[in-house]
């Protein structure tokens, strides 16, 4: 996949239903929308030794990258290994395929050996553990509403209920202790396109008040599990 543009808006909860009726008329829905129009995205991050990638995304490094393990619903059925990268305000990804055996593995801090055939993400990985001492700090945990468009192959999302967690020994389980990291009432807009946003998708998404923002659900994550680890904060029971 190639470098894709990607814009982010803090935007409350107001401001996401009138922008979701403008889109349900121009863009198709997420086809893993539930009932409720949207879906659970559970990630587990990983960060080095040094905590470089946290270094990087608080300083804004222009090149940089971070390694991912992705859940849906709170369910394993479906495991993916990521790796974002980042490139001035651009974005890729490149994924795989975990078993529950390789995840569970992976989020004790064991390096399962690597195999002829495998993927290159989960070569990257294994390479990383080994070499930088990658390990698993942080889960980020949210609800998504999503809307697609081919025609530049544009994805906006209503990122809500975003929330962070250092029970990473139950990433896989359905319930995990949550701590909510945005202000009440506020949420993240995602806007990603290819090259250039049709003009009547953009025109559809101005309100007159969002600002372009470098929001991180990660770094904000990190902070709070930070918090936690220092008793500055308690976790509440959650979904």
């Amino acid at each position: 996949m190639e470098y894709r543009v990607e814009e982010k808006y803090i935007c409350t909860e107001g401001e996401l239903r009138i922008l979701a009726g403008r889109l349900s008329h121009l863009m198709e829905e997420d086809a893993h929308h539930g009932e409720e129009g949207k879906y659970q995205i559970r990630s587990l991050y990983f960060d080095d030794y040094d905590n470089t990638c946290f270094a990087e995304t608080m300083d804004g490094v222009n090149d940089r990258k971070k390694f991912r393990i992705r859940i849906y619903g709170g369910c394993a059925d479906k495991i993916s290994l990521e790796v974002k990268y980042k490139c001035s305000g651009m974005t890729k990804k490149e994924s795989c395929p975990l078993t529950e055996k390789q995840c569970s593995a992976v989020m004790a801090g064991k390096v399962p050996a690597y195999r002829k055939g495998d993927p290159t993400v989960l070569h990257m990985l294994f390479l990383a553990m080994r070499t930088s001492l990658l390990r698993p700090v942080v889960i980020v945990q949210y609800e998504r509403t999503a809307y697609i468009n081919k025609t530049g192959n544009v994805r906006v999302t209503f990122d809500r209920n975003i929330s962070a967690s250092a029970d990473i020994r139950n990433f896989l389980e359905p319930k995990l202790r949550l701590l909510p990291v945005m202000e009440k009432g506020k949420h993240v807009l995602e806007v990603k396109y290819d090259e250039v946003l049709p003009s009547y998708i953009a025109q559809a998404l101005e309100t007159g008040r969002q600002q372009q923002t470098p929001y991180s659900k990660y770094r904000e994550c990190r902070i709070a599990a930070q918090a936690y680890y220092t008793g500055g904060i308690s976790w509440v029971q959650g979904m």
